[in-house]
C-alpha cells in the first residue's frame, strides 16, 4: 500500500475513533489491529488528531461561510419586499364597502335561484371612502428587526458582558466535582 494511501486510511479509522471519544493509546491499537500495521507511535496518532482537527475546522469554516451568506441573501430578500410593501403601503386608494339587505323567498323567485326559496334584496348600500396612505408602521419595524439580525450576523455590535457571581469558588467546585479527588488518587 502506498504511503498516502495508508495515511488516508488511518484518517478515516483515527476520525471514527477520536470522535467516539477514544483515547490516543486506544486508536493507536485499533488502527495497528486493522491495517495490521507493525509500528504506530502515539505522536503519530497525535499528528492526526491535529490533522484531521484542522481539515475539519477549515471545512467547518467554509461551511459556516455559506450558511451565514445563506442567511444574509434571505435578509437581503425580505428586506427589499418589505420595503416594497411598505412604499405600497404609503400609496392612496379607495376603499368600498358594500352591504345588502335581504328577506327570504319561499317560492324561488328571489335572486338566489333556489328551487326551495332564495332572497330578495330589499336595500342595497355601497360606501367609499377615500383613504389617505400614510404607510404601515409594522413594515419599518421588521425591516428594523431584520437589519438588526443583519447586523448580529456580521458581529457588527459590541459583546454583551454579563456578570454572574456566585458563592462557589473554583478550588470547591473542582472538589464538588471530583476533579481533585482523582487527581489526587493518581498521584498516590
Amino acid at each position: 500500500m502506498m504511503r498516502v494511501h495508508k495515511k488516508e486510511a488511518r484518517l478515516v479509522i483515527v476520525g471514527q475513533l477520536f470522535k467516539k471519544g477514544w483515547s490516543y493509546r486506544q486508536i493507536r491499537e485499533e488502527v495497528m489491529r486493522r491495517l495490521d500495521l507493525t509500528a504506530y507511535s502515539i505522536g503519530t496518532v497525535h499528528n492526526d488528531v491535529k490533522t484531521l482537527l484542522n481539515e475539519w475546522r477549515q471545512s467547518r469554516m467554509e461551511s459556516m461561510d455559506d450558511a451565514l451568506q445563506l442567511e444574509l441573501e434571505r435578509i437581503d430578500s425580505t428586506v427589499r419586499e418589505l420595503w416594497e410593501q411598505w412604499e405600497k403601503s404609503k400609496e392612496d386608494y379607495t376603499k368600498t364597502v358594500s352591504t345588502q339587505k335581504g328577506i327570504p323567498s319561499a317560492n324561488g323567485d328571489g335572486e338566489g335561484g333556489n328551487a326551495n326559496g332564495g332572497i330578495i334584496t330589499v336595500s342595497a348600500q355601497i360606501k367609499t371612502a377615500n383613504v389617505v396612505g400614510l404607510g404601515d408602521p409594522r413594515y419599518i419595524a421588521e425591516i428594523r428587526a431584520q437589519l438588526a439580525e443583519r447586523r448580529k450576523l456580521l458581529g457588527l455590535y459590541a459583546p454583551e458582558k454579563k456578570d454572574i457571581q456566585g458563592s462557589l469558588s473554583f478550588a470547591q467546585l473542582l472538589m464538588d466535582s471530583g476533579i481533585v479527588d482523582e487527581e489526587e488518587n493518581a498521584m498516590n
